[in-house]
């Protein structure tokens, strides 16, 4: 089936009912109370103003506080909305309308844990098989393994899972020889060979789950408007268990959707794209979503790594609505479960945004689109301007010597202080305000006698992590602006502890900075040491916190008591009940099959073989290896074992279909008469 056929609209946009509106109020509201922290600032500087470091605090108090202005407004909008609309329904299934566009699935796998890929894979056929319209998606495992062992153990749970699945759901799997482009040519290669076959896709990542009912809804508003080109659903974290992922669930439960009511009412159809748990029209994607090589070498140049804001941009500027279902539930991922995992998905993240400073002045993009670049550099711009915004303010006052200032400057650094944490701290309580209207939602986070201690451990923790994070952030950048490019591995998706060793490694220099830092205030004014102790507190503790954090144990214990809880949590819900089955079934099977023999059992598996040769033969992704390095693998094989290849070797082995066939005939027949010698060549 080709692709639908749809003339691209022109911009602008029709924009929901008031949109206009919030933007301008918002923007208006932004510029007044940047204006009013500008003015209360300049009052706190007193003479102090009048030294050169000063003159540099100004600029960048004011774009600091206008960030955090933006984001109040936007939580406060959210929080009028929510209490004017009443308590949001999740939206329902509706009935069954009729037959709904041809929409591919699309798992991207790198280098992932096979047991927990499959079982999510498995819990949404399940899921899908539940509605009317299982018949209308294909779901697509498309991996980038770059280890042979994964790489055979995806296979083989894929074959097990079709075999076993009797859901009208087509399941495919494609691995490709190299993984260039990482995920955005992951789903290009999709697009480049399949795309034409499906109207829509919905993109994932390898720890997305989503309910069938939610992606048969996300398919029938896509088919009601048609000038939709991407639709993304807000995934909730959920599934992790150490105390540092359940403060992230926490958070994201409670306080993300008074923000998301705010942010979509005035994003409108110029919203954005998050990479994952989103529908997508293939059709205007393959036109306009084709991303460009920057000049320049990494990691300003070169591919563009953060690619979903990049493609949400194209979309728009083709004429697309770019859309947010913040309605929608059934939409699932999970968090790092450490501060060091957490950190280094940062580093990945920071090195991508940063790129986008030399997209926002592109031709043609909406003004939106813009915003939403500028605020992702931002992100991990404002820690390092922070930070100078801080050592500027020390050298100013060290400057003027005077280190306390008046008691009318203490005064107004006070109200500056005061006021600069409302704005931050606000839309926190804004949820609460919200969840006072929401009776059924409170209950569903364990009522107030859990949810103020929660709230409370959740504020403390993150006042602590804050400082550490403005470090770390201050690193990528000066790292990224130096020229220095980071590795985009897979990400670690378990739980565990930090150890003391590897804490003491990584945070040895928040530690450092904390301690010395400390010194230097306490010996030169000590009453400034109140001030700075959220920053210098949290450095010092780096250490001992980082491991708190990473804690299971604890993260348990705080469960079983109620605390920290989340809905998900309270109550599996359907899609999460067959994922935790799913889940329960693939890691016993895992358990009982090593994968370091799966190579060996390759070689011996007639069936086995004949799967793997399968896969690579429909999906053409086979690449003959050289004669030469085929007769000394299998040399090596047949006297010394499978194991004396090195992965390398495995990897090139496994691509050549023609000389795996050979292979394993000589392997069955060495196996089956040891003393007869090897056989020269098969037939």
């Amino acid at each position: 089936m080709s692709a639908m056929s749809i003339t691209p609209l022109k911009a602008p946009q029709v924009l929901h009912p008031g949109c206009r509106r919030y933007r301008t109020s918002l923007a208006v509201l932004t510029l007044l109370t940047t204006a009013f922290a500008l003015w209360l600032f300049v009052r706190s500087l007193g003479h102090v103003a009048w030294n050169p470091a000063a003159w540099l605090l100004i600029p960048l108090f004011t774009i600091l506080v206008s960030i955090i202005s933006f984001s109040f407004w936007t939580s406060t909008l959210g929080l009028w909305l929510t209490i004017r609309q009443g308590r949001r329904q999740h939206a329902l299934p509706r009935p069954n309308d009729g037959p709904l566009p041809r929409t591919a699935i699309l798992m991207p796998v790198y280098n992932e844990t096979p047991a927990s890929v499959f079982a999510n894979v498995q819990a949404m056929l399940e899921s899908l098989a539940t509605t009317q319209h299982a018949a209308e998606f294909d779901l697509f495992v498309l991996s980038d393994t770059t280890d042979p062992d994964i790489w055979l153990e995806e296979e083989r749970m894929w074959g097990r899972l079709r075999q076993r699945t009797t859901g009208p759901t087509n399941l495919f799997y494609r691995r490709r020889p190299k993984n260039t482009s990482r995920k955005a040519g992951n789903i290009a290669d999709f697009c480049e060979r399949w795309g034409t076959q499906y109207d829509l896709m919905i993109v994932l990542d390898a720890d997305s789950v989503m309910d069938g009912h939610t992606m048969v809804e996300m398919s029938r508003r896509m088919q009601d408007d048609p000038s939709l080109g991407i639709l993304q659903v807000p995934p909730v974290p959920v599934n992790r268990l150490s105390f540092f992922a359940r403060l992230q669930q926490f958070s994201a439960r409670l306080f993300s959707p008074v923000h998301m009511e705010g942010f979509s009412s005035w994003a409108s159809f110029d919203s954005n794209y998050w990479g994952h748990n989103a529908i997508i029209r293939v059709a205007p994607f393959i036109e306009h979503c084709g991303l460009p090589k920057l000049p320049g070498v990494a990691p300003l140049g070169g591919e563009i790594l953060s690619h979903d804001f990049v493609e949400a941009a194209l979309m728009a500027r083709g004429g697309w609505k770019v859309s947010l279902a913040h309605d929608l539930a059934g939409s699932y991922e999970e968090c790092p479960t450490t501060l060091l995992d957490y950190a280094k998905r940062d580093q990945r993240w920071c090195q991508g945004n940063l790129q986008h400073m030399r997209l926002i002045i592109s031709e043609g993009l909406r003004p939106i689109s813009r915003l939403h670049l500028a605020m992702g550099v931002m992100a991990y711009l404002s820690s390092p301007l922070w930070l100078v915004f801080t050592l500027l303010g020390l050298l100013a006052m060290a400057i003027d010597g005077l280190w306390i200032g008046s008691s009318q400057e203490r005064v107004s650094g006070l109200v500056v202080f005061g006021f600069t944490m409302f704005l931050l701290m606000a839309p926190k309580v804004w949820s609460l305000v919200a969840l006072a209207f929401d009776k059924p939602r409170r209950e569903q986070f364990g009522g107030w006698s859990k949810i103020i201690p929660s709230v409370f451990i959740e504020t403390i923790a993150s006042i602590l992590v804050a400082p550490i994070m403005m470090f770390f952030h201050t690193r990528f950048v000066i790292s990224t602006l130096l020229g220095e490019k980071v590795q985009w591995n897979a990400q670690n998706r378990g739980d565990g502890d930090i150890d003391l060793l590897t804490a003491c490694r990584v945070f040895g220099p928040h530690t450092i900075a904390g301690l010395v830092g400390s010194a230097l205030v306490l010996f030169f004014s000590p009453g400034l040491f109140l001030w700075l102790s959220p920053i210098l507190v949290g450095l010092t503790l780096t250490i001992p916190f980082s491991r708190i954090l990473g804690s299971v144990e604890l993260g348990q214990w705080l469960a079983h008591r109620r605390l920290l809880l989340i809905p998900e949590e309270a109550e599996l819900t359907p899609i999460l009940k067959l994922q935790r089955k799913a889940n329960e079934q693939h890691e016993q099977y895992a358990d009982a099959h090593d994968r370091d023999q799966l190579f060996t059992e390759l070689l011996s598996d007639p069936g086995f073989q004949a799967l793997h040769a399968s896969i690579l033969q429909q999906t053409s992704s086979g690449t003959p290896a050289p004669e030469a390095k085929v007769r000394e693998w299998t040399q090596a094989i047949l006297n010394h074992g499978p194991e004396s290849l090195s992965v390398e070797d495995r990897r090139q082995l496994l691509l050549d279909r023609e000389a795996l066939r050979e292979l394993h005939i000589q392997y069955r027949v060495r196996q089956l008469h040891p003393d007869e010698g090897v056989v020269a060549k098969a037939v």
